[in-house]
């Protein structure tokens, strides 16, 4: 459900030349559908979560199945821009409720396997999210724009129908309790490293292209090195997710992979941003996309399974997780908005490099404090 409900997200993203004559709108009108996405998990992120809250796990994801059917499947029936906009909100509303109660699933089914089953989710958006970047325009070849938009719902209706069959699978025997006392103090810090991550990535993705027409790139080259710069960023983030969480399993391995994607999340970034700021070889910058996408969101991933750790129940832990993507989402509407303004202009290219540094500084260095056992033991 997360790899389609990623490919639907993040497929018109390469083709929004073909739906502005479509839709008869603005590229920033367009930008502003994927963008949606982060604003439906501020404002619904919560709701999910309490759903799991509550037990009733198996609502939230069912909700989420129908939602991103009706909004996938009706946005390319209507050829303007506003019908475009409402269907693809619906769809958007899809993501917080099958994401946020992940951390309640994934405890159910073990909390020894919590690492693995959370990472599996989060790369399984994020390898749905690099397909539909990556491979559109070419499905766009062979069949007209229309359908290509379809297959996503297509995908997704299926989904629902099996969803509704297994819906007794779904956790529901445990008893909910009050809300007071699930948020810690120290859940802080692992929301300051899904906010910086999450922030970091989606804003490089949408920077890239302007900054090497800031550079002298042709418009075309700009675009077509910018697309392939954010498919990369969001393979690399799939990859890392599935790959590492369930590698460094737990104890004290898990601290030391925590500790090392932290700290490598830190360099790769870095490394990102002066070789898209100050530098013209465009395979570094392709491969810094990459690496920052696999440790970063491998971190990012192992930062969100840590602070269920806080929580001893599995409905407590898809609160808990609730509010992280809640708190990552904020950033990633403010962040991006304000630096990202500052490093597509040349004369503040080192001042947004200083900030970026210092922000996933303070990110890599949280890793030597998140928690990687539960609170109980």
């Amino acid at each position: 459900m997360l790899f389609f409900i990623g490919f639907g997200w993040f497929m018109i993203a390469p083709i929004i030349p073909d739906l502005i004559s479509v839709t008869r709108s603005s590229p920033s009108a367009l930008l502003l559908i994927v963008s949606s996405y982060g604003y439906a998990m501020v404002a619904f992120g919560l709701v999910a979560g309490y759903l799991s809250f509550r037990g009733k796990v198996g609502n939230s994801v069912i909700a989420s199945a129908i939602l991103t059917f009706i909004g996938l499947a009706f946005r390319p029936i209507f050829h303007t821009y506003l019908p475009f906009l409402i269907f693809s909100l619906i769809a958007a509303v899809g993501y917080p409720l099958a994401m946020a109660p992940v951390g309640s699933i994934a405890e159910v089914f073990g909390r020894s396997r919590s690492h693995t089953l959370i990472g599996l989710s989060v790369g399984s958006l994020f390898l749905g999210m690099a397909f539909g970047a990556l491979i559109t325009p070419y499905i766009m070849i062979a069949i007209p724009l229309d359908i290509t938009l379809e297959l996503p719902a297509i995908a997704a209706f299926v989904l629902m129908v099996l969803l509704l069959f297994f819906m007794k699978e779904f956790p529901s025997y445990y008893t909910p309790r009050r809300l007071k006392g699930l948020f810690k103090a120290g859940m802080i810090k692992n929301w300051y490293v899904g906010l910086t991550i999450s922030a970091i990535s989606v804003m490089f993705g949408s920077i890239a292209s302007s900054v090497l027409l800031m550079h002298g790139f042709s418009e075309s080259e700009a675009l077509e090195a910018g697309g392939l710069f954010g498919g990369l960023t969001f393979l690399g983030s799939a990859l890392g997710a599935m790959i590492l969480p369930p590698l460094f399993g737990k104890g004290q391995i898990l601290r030391f992979g925590i500790i090392l994607t932290g700290s490598l999340a830190f360099l790769f970034g870095v490394f990102m941003t002066v070789s898209l700021e100050f530098m013209k070889i465009l395979a570094l910058t392709g491969l810094s996309y990459f690496f920052f996408g696999f440790f970063g969101n491998a971190y990012w991933s192992m930062a969100m399974t840590s602070v269920t750790y806080y929580s001893p129940k599995p409905e407590e832990a898809g609160f808990s997780t609730a509010m992280f993507s809640v708190a990552t989402n904020a950033g990633v509407a403010v962040i991006p908005v304000f630096l990202g303004s500052v490093l597509i202009t040349a004369k503040y290219a080192m001042a947004g490099t200083i900030i970026v540094s210092a922000l996933l500084l303070a990110s890599g260095a949280m890793s030597y404090f998140l928690l990687y056992r539960p609170v109980q033991e």
